[in-house]
């Protein structure tokens, strides 16, 4: 079949779009281009799709555009309004321990400030130099954790989470300001990753425990209309058990 000039191009035009849509969705050549970059796109999921162009993610110009579906959202867990601070803590928990398919990276940093900082324990910064660099300001900071999520959140990585010691309100410190606008909590912390198993047919993976102590500083720009969010994570190690720490996990799923 024969194109006059003018179709030509266009056609050209389109395919060339559809390839820069594809490649949004970090899709190479040598990959399968199953999905496209779409407004709820998951950034997290799919990292090349933050920079794809408006118009190429909608442009109905595009012949191509809906036989192709848009790369998934991810799936929203049911969290609690983090309009007090305690309910980050509740947030936290309800994401690590939901079933593998329905962990959300994103919810899980929509917990955090955008100057969010992690400081391991002193014997973890010996332990695990190639992970926390002390000569840098911050040794562990907003996009170190956003990598932690994504890997200790992947089904494929962990098949479980067991809280079997968390925040409880009626036991545990916690230090308001005098502006009613940050707040300190202090708790003992016990919890269970089970890894997925990496054979077929295996019932269950490696268990790492991991026990210790935590302070976090949770902060609201407003008392009138509250939304509270992590702004440092401070982690101290049960050096009577040998279990993990929080340090020494983000230090296991970084590599």
């Amino acid at each position: 079949m024969l194109f006059s000039r003018p179709v030509l191009n266009v056609l050209l035009g389109a395919i060339g779009l559809l390839a820069a849509t594809l490649n949004g969705c970090g899709l190479g050549d040598s990959d399968q281009a199953d999905c496209r970059c779409g407004p709820e796109t998951s950034t997290l999921l799919f990292p090349h799709c933050a920079s794809a162009i408006a118009g190429e993610q909608t442009d109905s110009a595009n012949p191509f555009a809906t036989q192709t579906p848009e790369c998934p959202s991810g799936q929203q867990l049911f969290l609690l309004e983090r309009t007090r601070p305690e309910y980050v803590l509740n947030n936290l928990r309800t994401i690590f321990t939901a079933q593998p398919e329905s962990r959300n990276p994103e919810q899980y940093m929509e917990q955090l400030t955008e100057s969010f900082s992690f400081v391991p324990d002193e014997e973890d910064l010996q332990r695990h130099p190639e992970i926390y660099d002390t000569a840098k300001d911050t040794v562990w900071g907003v996009a170190q954790e956003r990598d932690f999520a994504r890997a200790i959140l992947d089904p494929e990585r962990t098949q479980s989470v067991r809280f079997i010691r968390w925040f409880q309100s009626s036991f545990d410190e916690r230090i308001p300001s005098a502006d009613q606008l940050s707040e300190t909590f202090i708790f003992p912390y016990e919890i269970e990753f089970t890894e997925t198993p990496s054979e077929e047919g295996a019932s269950a993976g490696n268990v790492i425990a991991i026990k210790g102590y935590m302070e976090i500083d949770l902060s609201t720009p407003t008392a009138e209309n509250p939304v509270w969010n992590i702004d440092q994570w401070r982690d101290i190690r049960d050096r009577a058990s040998a279990k993990f720490s929080w340090g020494e996990l983000r230090a296991l799923f970084s590599r």
